[in-house]
């Protein structure tokens, strides 16, 4: 079987560099202090080496010394995309797209010597364990700066892990060790772990996960990676067992189960899932993340929660919904918390101050006067919506689809939306647990519906230090049989009153509201538990 596809090479000299030494000069000329000029000449240079003929050795010693470069460029240049609201802007979407070739390129130029090795070229035989652990750290650097960036990783790039991993084993170096600091992750690691690093990251669903907990599952996962086994034959049933069912000849990460395995895998997650078992415990029985070396960004209960969402997700892998599925209807989207504010019906944000009768009187008897033409303001328009799709509902979560072109929003993770399914009918709020964009521009984006049905609020805020009013939007969420009573409020708001004053933000009459705890904090929101001052 041919497990991958490589360009063409020639013999005419157009790249600027072709071995080691040339590629020591050309760097030493490059303005590298730029990273944007930098990725753009490693881009078209590695790509111009790519179909230039080259001996395997020599084209692995060039990679070589090109290889610093590449981290250091492409880890200034993550810094325009990662966690930003999606879609990206032209100018981001760019760079992103710049440092994915990047690495695309890098890994052919690595397949290149693979694909010597692999027909025995006495020059490339003895780098073998090398070839397929750049190979695969390339695929690793592609992907970490898909999911930082919120976009999918299509079909072509698990095409091209499962090649890597099919020419390891037939080389016979598999298990066999590579020394490599440049991840920042172990000092040396296998082409098996590498492969399974990429798998548990898939699985663990990344475009879910805050860039504090990604760091985390990716730290947690260089450490155990090692500890997955892949076995050729699907194991013996167990119960107590766990394994993820892997085609090589799919170009998907996993097995898709509508159809027979052809090249089959199989991955072994006891060893792993052991590990998080002995982790919780320790972790409940008053170890600190530090001790037990998961680091320092996450608190213990923070580290518990995820490690249990975690194990679940390996347990348990999501397979996601078409959008074309049976399930798919048309609903109405708005976000923003403004536009969601005024699409409920909330006005009075514009004004001085909303609680003086003098300023309300004085404004009609102006308009009565002089019958002046009321010009509209943010506050007296209705929110705006966008048409997206309803994928598939599941209990409170809904996976969602806004098709490219319609819809400008930027979306964060965690961010509110109003959703109405159905016409006529109310809206309700929702969180976004889960967004990611395709290559065409279209967002998928899974949501959870809060509780209750919700009532827009106004804030009215003395901020500190200056004692400046400003009044935002909140919306309250009314307590039922499961949750107590709280509201929404714009994130970082609290942080910086002196005081909060609540609206009815239809009859603009006051409420008697005290913020009590911190309930959550998201991507553009806050929500607080209340008490009701008698």
């Amino acid at each position: 079987m041919t497990w991958f596809s490589l360009p063409a090479t020639q013999t005419d000299k157009r790249a600027a560099f072709v071995d080691a030494a040339s590629a020591t000069r050309w760097l030493a000329g490059q303005p590298q202090a730029n990273a944007s000029a930098m990725l753009a000449e490693l881009v078209k240079q590695i790509q111009v080496f790519n179909s230039y003929s080259v001996p395997p050795r020599e084209r692995f010693k060039t990679m070589e010394v090109l290889r610093k470069t590449l981290f250091a460029v492409s880890g200034e240049c993550q810094r325009r995309y990662e966690n930003k609201p999606l879609p990206l802007p032209p100018a981001e979407q760019l760079v992103l797209d710049a440092v994915l070739r990047l690495w695309r390129a890098s890994l052919t130029a690595y397949l290149h010597c693979l694909r010597a090795a692999l027909d025995f070229d006495a020059s490339a035989i003895d780098l073998r364990a090398k070839l397929a652990h750049r190979a695969l750290t390339c695929l690793r650097m592609e992907q970490m700066n898909a999911y930082l960036a919120g976009a999918e990783l299509e079909g072509l790039f698990w095409r091209n892990v499962h090649a890597v991993l099919a020419s390891a084993e037939q080389l016979d170096i598999v298990r066999e060790p590579v020394s490599d600091r440049m991840l920042g992750e172990t000092s040396e690691s296998t082409a098996s772990g590498q492969f399974s690093m990429l798998v548990l990251l898939h699985l663990a669903q990344p475009f879910s996960l805050p860039r504090a907990q990604f760091s985390a599952v990716t730290r947690w996962f260089a450490r155990w990676r090692e500890q997955v086994e892949i076995q050729s034959e699907a194991p013996v049933a167990n119960p107590k067992s766990y394994c993820i069912a892997i085609d090589l000849s799919q170009d998907k990460p996993t097995h898709d189960k509508t159809r027979a395995v052809s090249v089959g895998r199989w991955l072994v997650l006891d060893s792993v899932l052991r590990k998080m078992r002995q982790r919780l415990k320790f972790l409940g029985e008053g170890q600190t993340p530090e001790d037990l070396k998961l680091g320092s960004g996450l608190s213990t209960e923070a580290c518990m929660s995820l490690m249990t969402t975690l194990s679940d997700r390996l347990k348990y892998p999501l397979h996601p919904a078409s959008e074309t599925g049976n399930e798919s209807a048309s609903l109405r989207v708005a976000s923003g918390l403004e536009n969601i504010f005024r699409l409920l019906g909330g006005s009075g944000l514009q004004d001085a101050h909303p609680s003086s009768v003098f300023a309300n009187t004085l404004n009609q008897e102006q308009m009565a006067v002089f019958d002046h033409v009321v010009r509209e303001t943010p506050d007296a328009v209705q929110g705006t919506t966008e048409t997206w799709r309803l994928i598939k509902k599941d209990m409170g979560e809904w996976q969602l689809f806004r098709p490219a072109g319609n819809g400008e929003t930027r979306l964060v993770l965690k961010g509110l939306l109003a959703v109405q399914l159905v016409p006529q009918e109310d809206y309700a709020l929702a969180s976004i647990s889960s967004l990611f964009a395709r290559a065409d521009g279209s967002l998928c984006v899974s949501v959870n519906l809060l509780p209750g049905e919700p009532a827009p609020l106004k804030a009215e805020v003395r901020e500190k230090p200056s004692g400046k009013i400003s009044r935002h939007p909140a919306f309250l969420l009314p307590s039922d049989m499961d949750t107590e009573a709280s509201v929404i409020l714009p994130v970082g708001l609290p942080a910086r009153a002196l005081s909060i004053r609540f609206y009815e933000a239809r009859a603009q009459s006051p409420l008697t509201l005290r913020l009590l705890a911190m309930m959550e904090r998201s991507g553009d929101n806050e929500r607080w538990s209340l008490a009701t001052d008698r």
